[in-house]
């Protein structure tokens, strides 16, 4: 819980900043949440506190990419995407 925690916040964190998009942070956070969905595989139900995390975590990103423009915008609103679609296979 604490590195998916840890993972979203040096993703997000810089571009809610404006500092930037970080690919290797964004690498990270989506090992993350494969990581957790491996580990819940066999549970009955997720943590809630992850599913609050996980399932503020396409917002934030979409909201983080207007502070930026063209291609920077797109290249965040396709990392939300991304992360969305990860989301969605580890807890499927």
């Amino acid at each position: 819980m604490s590195r998916l925690e840890e993972a979203v916040g040096r993703f997000v964190i810089p571009l809610r900043m404006n500092e930037g998009f970080d690919e290797p942070a964004l690498r990270q956070l989506q090992e993350q949440i494969d990581h957790c969905g491996t580990a819940w595989r066999e549970e009955t139900h997720v943590p809630k506190r992850a599913a609050l995390i996980l399932a503020e975590l396409h917002p934030a990103i979409e909201a983080c990419a207007w502070l930026y423009e063209g291609n920077m915008r797109q290249r965040i609103q396709e990392a939300g995407v991304m992360v969305s679609e990860a989301v969605i296979a580890a807890l499927d």
